[in-house]
């Protein structure tokens, strides 16, 4: 039996808007300390594990384990990244200038 969940379109996201990407950077550059944080309580319990340090501050539950804090650095990491790259790529030039530019370099190469 396939059961089947229609949901609706929702709005959409608009691409290639200045405040969008305004947006994305934002996000990324509020989000830089979190992945410090991830990345030190990682160095945190990984110390814990190798006795460099004193106990970690979570002692049991998911939490607890270095893999965790790991996973979530590099995952938020990743994230970051993404978001810059979207935040801070060049818009994509509009048909018509692409069409200019073109036609003035067929013509300029006529010239010549």
């Amino acid at each position: 039996m396939r059961v089947r969940i229609r949901l609706g379109q929702g709005r959409r996201v608009k691409q290639n808007q200045p405040e969008v990407r305004r947006l994305a950077t934002g996000i990324a550059v509020l989000a830089q300390p979190a992945v410090l944080a991830a990345f030190v309580l990682f160095a945190w319990r990984f110390g814990t594990d190798l006795g460099w340090t004193r106990e970690f501050v979570i002692a049991s539950g998911p939490l607890s384990h270095w893999q965790v804090w790991l996973a979530i650095a590099v995952s938020l990491q990743v994230a970051v990244v993404a978001l810059n790259r979207y935040g801070n790529a060049k818009p994509p030039a509009k048909p018509e200038e692409t069409d200019r530019e073109s036609i003035l370099k067929s013509e300029f190469d006529r010239v010549l």
